[in-house]
């Protein structure tokens, strides 16, 4: 049996008061790496979308303290340090010798533990008194790394397409530069100053990450700050099970598919996820789900499947908001969750399939987790949300036949929750960015967005609704190009409990002279000239239980904002809106029909 927290506690050989302040200040440390890295980066994906993870890890690779951050960025860095010994081990080198002070590591292969190429990790050791102790590291997403288009790729034929790849690349060697590398990159990426530049400011986040945690070894001893992660990890594994043990044993099965893999549009690609719970470990089975595609739709499996499946577990289940101890986020807390996807499918390619373009599937993925753990504890779960965004880079050429790239990530809305709504217009499951603002993205770029609001009349209607997901409206003022990492053209959100499901996304590109073409999710390189228009409609969430239990004034207060006409009012909710008011005796006749 499991012991709680506080026995787990009082068992190590740190007092629980200390140990939580230990662990405070190492979640702090790694939280101000994460802001230095925001506040120094070029890019806006980085500045404004904050695409990043920040952590610090045992020099053995394990994860003792993250920044709450893009939780797709944070997981990776166990599986990127993995891929660095991995990478070692295949050169012959031996890591004691190859890592030294002063050292700076970049690695991106999406086959050794990267979560997708564009994700650079910047991975530093940390050395007390000529000791390795630690690694500080940090991941984000970058504007360009030379694929076969510009910012964003799909449909590509390996993973030697991707752009440029690093296996544990030094860029600094024992304190000193390696310019070979930092020229390589600058001559391989279309926006070499933005990349340059927000690489710096990944490293300045690991040396203040480095800094900091030398003070708290300072303050509180090596061996201290030593045996106080390992109780933390232990810590966090014996909370996670705690919680696993409650939900009901059993295996849970839900499946759904993709649209297309972005080269064969009729094909849809199936995502199967089992879910067995056993006592205290939880096991996700991946294997049921479609092979391998030959695009670069397909998911590294330690660097994107499993830190995904074990996010969405981690926020069911040990989601700090609805705890009053304290819970640490560390490889401790992911031990008793066990992910599967055999090899050769959709979820652990092989070499040398391409694995670029993979955040629908996992949005998928965690959908799906979701779905299965509403069979067994549906007060702790949501409708569906958006299962899926609207990847896009937006780039051309200016008046200096030099590039520029934008990338920006395109929102859904979570679905109905037991005791709320959904919540409107926001990154639903694995990636949680942020918006760039609309002034900024018109400053900087050739584009002029003619409308940014939410997407009426599609939430799921319920007696929690789902959240309304969003429109956007692109006026291009140049001749431009994009690439769409889409999905969820071919499906919505789904239904709780008696609420009703959302419909699916739509994309238009709409031409100077008014000629509308519907575009699929998936596009690469696809060509827009100067005044065309591209239209963006994402999915909004399910509805939470049965809508005619909706309290009339939550309807008619939905109405008054313009979220629904009169007619869905009556329709959906057996709610009678005349005269500007509600109508209380003709809705209660209606419901009582």
């Amino acid at each position: 049996m499991t012991m709680d927290a506080e026995e787990v506690m009082q068992e190590r050989q740190i007092d629980p008061v200390t140990l939580q302040v230990i662990g405070g200040e190492l979640d702090t440390i790694a939280q101000e790496m994460g802001h230095k890295l925001i506040r120094s980066a070029y890019s806006s994906i980085i500045r404004e979308s904050e695409d990043i993870g920040s952590g610090i890890l045992t020099a053995e690779g394990k994860q003792i303290a993250e920044g709450d951050f893009t939780p797709m960025q944070v997981g990776t860095l166990i599986a990127s340090v993995e891929g660095m010994f991995e990478t070692f081990e295949e050169r012959g080198e031996d890591p004691e010798e190859v890592i030294n002070e002063g050292d700076v590591f970049i690695h991106n292969h999406p086959h050794y533990g990267a979560a997708h190429s564009p994700d650079i990790a910047v991975i530093t050791p940390v050395f007390y008194e000529g000791e390795h102790i630690a690694w500080t590291a940090t991941n984000a997403h970058h504007l360009d790394i030379g694929a076969a288009t510009p910012g964003l790729a799909v449909d590509l034929e390996d993973v030697y397409a991707e752009g440029t790849l690093f296996k544990a690349t030094k860029v600094y060697d024992q304190g000193e530069r390696v310019d070979e590398i930092w020229n390589l990159i600058e001559e391989n990426v279309r926006t070499p100053r933005v990349v340059l530049g927000d690489l710096q400011a990944q490293i300045s986040s690991c040396e203040v990450g480095k800094e900091r945690f030398l003070g708290l070894v300072e303050e509180h001893g090596y061996e201290h700050i030593l045996q106080a992660s390992e109780d933390l990890m232990h810590y966090g594994e014996s909370l996670m099970r705690k919680e696993i043990e409650k939900v009901p044993d059993g295996t849970y099965h839900e499946t759904a598919y993709l649209d297309d893999d972005g080269r064969n549009r009729d094909e849809r690609l199936k995502v199967d996820v089992k879910l067995t719970v056993d006592g205290g470990d939880l096991t996700i089975d991946l294997s049921g789900s479609e092979d391998e595609v030959m695009t670069g739709y397909n998911v590294p499996f330690r660097g994107s499947a499993e830190p995904a499946s074990y996010f969405i577990v981690r926020a069911i289940l040990t989601d700090t908001a609805t705890h009053d101890e304290y819970i640490p986020q560390n490889s401790g807390t992911f031990a008793p969750i066990h992910v599967e996807a055999r090899e050769g499918s959709l979820f652990n390619p092989s070499m040398p399939r391409s694995a670029f373009a993979r955040i629908n599937q996992v949005d998928l993925l965690g959908d799906l987790i979701l779905k299965a753990f509403s069979n067994a504890i549906p007060e702790k779960t949501s409708a569906g949300s958006g299962p899926h965004c609207y990847f896009i880079s937006y780039s051309g050429v200016d008046e200096n036949d030099e590039y520029w790239v934008y990338i920006e990530v395109n929102e859904s809305a979570y679905g109905g929750r037991p005791e709320s709504d959904g919540l409107d217009a926001v990154d639903a499951l694995v990636h949680n960015t942020q918006n760039r603002p609309v002034e900024d993205i018109e400053l900087s770029h050739p584009l002029r967005i003619e409308h940014y609001r939410l997407r009426e009349e599609t939430a799921g209607a319920g007696e929690h609704r789902g959240g309304h997901g969003h429109e956007r409206m692109v006026k291009f003022l140049s001749d431009s190009t994009i690439t769409i990492e889409g999905d969820g053209n071919k499906y919505g959100s789904w239904g709780f409990d008696g609420g009703k499901g959302a419909p699916s996304g739509e994309l238009k590109h709409i031409k100077s002279d008014g000629e509308e073409i519907t575009l699929p999710s998936k596009v690469s390189g696809y060509k827009f000239e100067s005044g065309d228009k591209f239209s963006i409609k994402s999915i909004s969430g399910g509805g939470y239980g049965d809508p005619q239990d909706r309290p009339e004034q939550k309807v008619y207060e939905d109405y008054l904002d313009g979220y629904i006409t009169k007619e869905s009012a009556r329709e959906e909710y057996g709610v009678v809106i005349e005269d500007g008011g509600v109508d209380s005796e003709a809705t209660q006749r209606l419901r009582d029909v």
